[in-house]
């Protein structure tokens, strides 16, 4: 047994050896991928100073760094400037560290006023003078829409604005009205029956000038969106063309890079099948659970792959919803705001 053990003991020893060697390589392995790991968790901290904050935004959430905001109000500099930066431009930080960035807000802060139902007079009376901490500031109407009026809504009324009430924004943001047209008695015959100027629809609301045209009962079809040159443009009527199949309306929109509570909505889809089609948004009326459906589209020809589009405005929650007249639903989109 002394000779067995005696002839093992260097085999042994040699193992060991073996086995001790692959540890330490195993370790030194681990501790380098850990170093490197902790390396790899370094970002370099970008100049943002003098840059809008929307568009940085999405930039140093990929940096992975915690952003604290403090706000300042500078008069002379764009709102949503930023005005300062708590880490140096350059230095390398870790992943996960907290930033503080100064963000200049140009404008007094408000809440949009509910005017819908109110006369015009009276909505223009309340937009000239919106509580603002313990000041009033004014609100700039953007543009008036006029529709006639359906059923029993009285004239010269306001049934919709955007931004919708509730909103909290600054003063320099414009309101837009969509407004019954006047009691038909005070206009002229000849105002009356003026055709139909297309120029004054660019710059209107693209939700507005739908409801003016399915008020009116007349086809349209809405072109590709454009991006617009200047951020209010956004949600704006590019182009407006009335041809004897109907109206054809440009857009600009702007993707946007979050989800806002309040924004304008771009939807495309190619239809399936041959068929009459027609489209509505449904949506829960702030303050109680009332759903209230509103007809975009109706009974328009649309042939097979053939492009539909819709640019809406979301106020909240909303959902919209393409059929057929004979294939039934043909798509639903639900859209929904974070921020």
């Amino acid at each position: 047994m002394k000779e067995k053990f005696l002839k093992i003991l260097p085999y042994s020893g040699y193992v060991l050896f073996v086995s001790l060697g692959l540890l330490v390589f195993f370790v030194a392995a681990f501790l380098v991928v850990v170093v490197r790991t902790k390396e790899e968790q370094k970002v370099m901290m970008p100049y943002v100073i003098g840059k809008n904050y929307i568009e940085v935004h999405n930039e140093l959430q990929r940096l992975q760094l915690k952003v604290r905001l403090e706000t300042q109000r500078i008069p002379e500099k764009t709102d949503g400037i930023i005005l300062a930066q708590s880490i140096d431009p350059g230095k390398e930080v870790e992943a996960g560290s907290k930033l503080y960035l100064t963000v200049n807000i140009g404008f007094d802060r408000v809440t949009i006023p509910d005017v819908k139902g109110q006369d015009l007079k009276r909505a223009k009376a309340i937009l000239e003078k919106v509580l603002s901490g313990e000041v009033y500031v004014p609100l700039q109407i953007g543009g008036i829409t006029y529709v006639p009026a359906v059923g029993d809504e009285p004239a010269d009324t306001i049934i919709d604005q955007i931004p919708a009430p509730g909103k909290e924004t600054h003063s320099g943001e414009k309101i837009y009205l969509l407004v019954t047209e006047p009691n038909i008695e005070k206009k002229s015959t000849q105002s009356a029956n003026e055709p139909l100027d297309s120029t004054k629809f660019v710059g209107t609301p693209v939700p507005f000038l739908v409801d003016f045209l399915q008020r009116k009962k007349i086809p349209y079809r809405i072109k590709e969106a454009t991006k617009p040159e200047f951020r209010e443009e956004h949600g704006l009527t590019s182009t407006f063309e009335l041809k004897p199949t109907g109206a054809e309306v440009g857009a600009f929109f702007l993707k946007p890079s979050e989800t806002f509570v309040q924004d304008y909505e771009f939807l495309e889809y190619e239809v399936d099948d041959d068929d009459l089609y027609s489209a509505k948004i449904t949506y829960t009326k702030p303050g109680d659970d009332t759903e209230i459906e509103k007809e975009i589209f109706t009974n328009q020809k649309l042939n097979e792959d053939e492009p539909v589009r819709f640019l809406i405005h979301r106020a909240g929650n909303v959902k919209v919803t393409l059929f057929g007249k004979e294939t039934g639903v043909a798509k639903v989109w639900k859209l929904k705001g974070t921020y």
